[in-house]
């Protein structure tokens, strides 16, 4: 069981039991008494819970294992109850002047009277159950921690992303790189059809880093005809492995084909070519599969080359093809210190207080040189700042037996996550539930971090600082920038088996291969198979259902699991989502990623408590519901990249206030730009002209697009089936005056023969700026030449530019010179 879940459970559930609605609705039915019992009780619980969690590992806690399953149980079905209470008060008060002087609602099964008295009933059973649960409490002797005593996040400060490089690096594993590109280019192997290179040794070791900067080197890139990587940690499934080599072959997916002919493709892609294939995270220790995979591999030139990196010294004997596998070892003392230092201390901390030196030396040398469990360690030291608490990081460790092989790395793990706020141990937690060696998108995992309660859906920045912390602290790594922003991350190995380690049984991602017994504790469910498993019935509590492929009954499904705060339905062949999706009033997160759905159902504007809803790959969706107005809770809205010739926004988009992130916005036949809400949009937007409007220029001057100061990339494309005049065109566009701090801007298919002089004034931090397919544009404002923080311009199919300013001919060239990049 995740620690920090009951935490957080029990500090929702009494900010939950402190608002009116819930007063009011408990007193209806005399329920009142119940309340402020149950406030006690929780209360009471609440200081002794930390101590129960920190407790559940012991040789001796069954009793609080079991005590801890019982507290969670009840505390969901009190947070599912009290959700609903706040759900349907909020929805009463926006009802409340239409259904003035209707009474017959009050008496029906839906309306107010029968829901007080479901709601006396069950505040009555959870308090029992509570009175029980504190019962036994009293005698499992746990520690009551007052509130100013128990662990607080310690968020780190934003910073710029640049310095993720500078404590991101690679320590003492030149010698290592340099003896394994020797092989590659030994001629002693050229004769061989193939040579295979194990690299083995324990996990947290550093195997995949040594292969990465192998099949990164510059001189082994020009050796081979082809260099490609396949991450292949599956077990008895020669399937799966070929598919993930084909797909590394072809960038072709490999659903759906059969053995024999994902063996033709990659045949037919590395025939006649010397070629690098990096095998990372071999397991499959089957002998005769690792022989069908050798016979498969040999099918390039003579000289081709694989790297397998694997934690088993069978894999390495039975698929080597060298003398020796290379074994792969641990750091000297001093690499192990330099790594450390890299990152445990801030700048200037190690000089200020040399005891954190001594400390964190014999911390080092408690890691065993292994570089996994040294970052881990200093990550999360990074955030400590008195000698006290690195002595007590010490003295913890200590505990724990040095690593000298390697099997106890779970233990530094582990001790850096009991050392996490119960806030990032939920988060942690719940990362379970991607596969291994996924990389996790940074900003959808915040999303559902979001829909599970884990922070304030208005801070969105608490979730960023959440994500960032674990990775300072390394249980993130391999961190993938765009344009200097984190937009991605993985898990090693070692991390994601804690991460369901310590999930437990609230977790379980499943597969057509895996087998499961559902139970109540069931939390969190991710199916990676053709069919939902017929004792999902039994997971009532389940909060996030994850569907990859298949074709599962959505519409059975949903019925049994009506407490989701997240959803996620991708690659399926559902044509349809079922009404009964706006039955799930709980639901916080929903992605739909199914090309077969034209429509969304208009039950989905019943979610009001949505907060993202992804369908920017449902590439044939044609519409959004009318009324997608009524989501007053929605911020993250993603709709179709490659819009459909007749999608169009529906009318009132101007009431989506809440919105924060929006990918697309069209103007058409239902909103002219002035429909764009207003407010501070963040990110990249796309605004995509298709109609022509009839008071376009006074539109133009009503919509409040340069208020949305988070933007920093805006893309302007207008797709008119008739374009308007220029001078129309022109005025239009003086008046869409462009945010303050956008650092890319692109404009495509625009028909005027010129832009608003000082249209660019203000955009100080402008760095890139892109004209496609704008045919009849003549001249670049003034104000963009004098940009000084420009430093690409593109210019692309805009015959009148090119002719201006395209050297050598150009008679204004001069005046783009100083643009350190310009491409035509």
């Amino acid at each position: 069981m995740a620690e920090g879940v009951i935490s957080g459970l029990v500090g929702k559930a009494l900010e939950a039991l402190g608002t009116a609605a819930l007063k009011k609705a408990a007193s209806w039915w005399g329920a009142r008494d119940e309340l402020k019992e149950l406030d006690k009780t929780m209360r009471l619980i609440q200081a002794r819970v930390h101590d129960a969690e920190m407790h559940q590992e012991a040789d001796s806690s069954k009793a609080i294992k079991e005590w801890l399953r019982r507290l969670r149980l009840v505390l969901y079905q009190a947070d599912d109850l009290f959700d609903e209470v706040l759900t349907r008060d909020r929805h009463k008060q926006r009802m409340q002047t239409r259904m003035s002087g209707k009474v017959g609602i009050l008496f029906s099964k839906s309306g107010p009277l029968y829901f007080n008295r479901k709601l006396a009933n069950e505040i009555k059973s959870i308090r029992i159950e509570l009175d029980a649960i504190k019962s036994v409490m009293d005698g499992l002797s746990l520690r009551f921690l007052p509130a100013e005593e128990l662990p607080r996040a310690r968020l780190i400060q934003k910073r710029e992303t640049a310095s993720f490089v500078n404590i991101k690096g690679v320590v003492g594993r030149d010698d290592d790189q340099n003896t394994i590109i020797g092989m590659l280019f030994d001629p002693m192997y050229d004769h061989e059809w193939i040579t295979v290179i194990p690299i083995v040794g324990f996990g947290g070791l550093g195997k995949t880093t040594v292969a990465q900067l192998v099949f990164n080197n510059e001189r082994v890139k020009q050796h081979f005809d082809l260099t490609k990587w396949a991450y292949v940690p599956e077990k008895d499934n020669l399937i799966a492995i070929v598919g993930k080599i084909f797909n590394s072959f072809t960038d072709k997916d490999y659903d759906n084909l059969s053995l024999d002919q994902l063996k033709r493709g990659i045949r037919g892609s590395v025939e006649a070519k010397k070629y690098l294939l990096v095998l990372d995270d071999l397991w499959d220790e089957g002998g005769h599969r690792l022989i069908d995979l050798m016979d498969l591999l040999k099918c390039g030139k003579q000289g081709s080359r694989v790297i397998v990196t694997t934690r088993s010294e069978v894999v390495a004997r039975t698929i080597g093809t060298i003398d020796t596998p290379y074994r792969l070892g641990t750091l000297t003392d001093d690499q192990s210190w330099d790594l450390f230092k890299m990152w445990a201390f801030k700048q200037g901390q190690q000089e200020s207080n040399p005891a954190f030196t001594v400390i964190g030396k014999e911390i080092v040398s408690m890691c065993g040189n292994a570089p996994l469990a040294i970052k881990v360690v200093a990550g999360f030291l990074r955030s400590r700042n008195t000698e006290k608490e690195w002595l007590q990081a010490r003295d913890a460790q200590r505990s724990k037996a040095q690593l000298t092989k390697g099997k106890e790395i779970m233990d530094v793990l582990k001790l850096s996550y009991d050392y996490l706020p119960p806030a990032l141990k939920q988060c942690f937690a719940y990362c379970s539930l991607f596969p291994k060696g996924w990389g996790i998108d940074k900003d959808d995992l915040i999303y559902q971090w979001m829909a599970q309660g884990y922070f304030e859906p208005s801070d969105k920045d608490t979730g960023d600082q959440l994500f960032l912390e674990l990775f300072e602290r390394g249980f993130f790594q391999d961190s993938q920038y765009v344009k200097g922003k984190m937009v991605e991350g993985k898990m090693h190995d070692l991390v994601h088996e804690l991460a369901q380690k310590v999930a437990g049984k609230e977790s379980k991602l499943l597969s057509d291969e895996s087998t499961i017994q559902i139970t109540d504790g069931l939390v969190h469910l991710k199916l990676l198979r053709s069919h939902a498993p017929q004792p999902l019935v039994v997971g009532r509590r389940i909060r996030s259902l994850f569907l990859v492929e298949g074709n599962n009954n959505l519409k059975e499904l949903i019925s049994r699991v009506q407490n989701l705060r997240v959803l996620s339905v991708t690659r399926s062949s559902i044509e349809e989502l079922p009404n009964s999706i706006g039955t799930l009033i709980h639901l916080r997160y929903l992605k739909i990623n199914c090309d077969g759905i034209n429509y969304l159902p208009c039950s989905i504007t019943r979610l009001e408590n949505l907060q993202t809803l992804n369908v920017q790959h449902c590439i044939n969706l044609k519409e959004l519901p009318s009324d997608i107005d009524k989501l007053i809770s929605l911020r993250h809205l993603r709709v179709p990249d490659f819009i459909n010739k007749v999608f169009d926004f529906p009318s009132g988009f101007e009431k989506m206030t809440s919105l924060q992130v929006l990918n697309r916005f069209i103007v058409g036949k239902s909103n002219g730009i002035d429909a764009l809400p207003s407010l501070n949009l963040e990110g990249k937007l796309t605004i995509t002209f298709k109609e022509g409007r009839r008071n376009a220029i006074v539109e133009a001057q009503k919509a409040n697009l340069k208020n949305s100061d988070q933007l920093t990339h805006l893309y302007l494309d207008y797709e008119y089936k008739v374009s308007p005049p220029s001078d129309e065109m022109n005025e239009m566009l003086m008046h869409l005056q462009p945010p303050p701090n956008l650092r890319e801007l692109h404009v495509w298919h625009y028909s005027g023969d010129e832009m608003p002089s000082k249209w660019y004034d203000g955009l100080s931090k402008l760095d890139l700026v892109g004209f496609m397919c704008c045919p009849k544009l003549k001249i670049l404002p003034t104000s963009l030449l004098g940009l000084t923080s420009l430093r690409i311009l593109v210019i692309i199919n805009c015959p009148e530019l090119e002719n201006r300013y395209k050297k050598p001919d150009g008679e204004e060239c001069h005046l783009i010179q100083h643009i350190p990049g310009v491409l035509w």
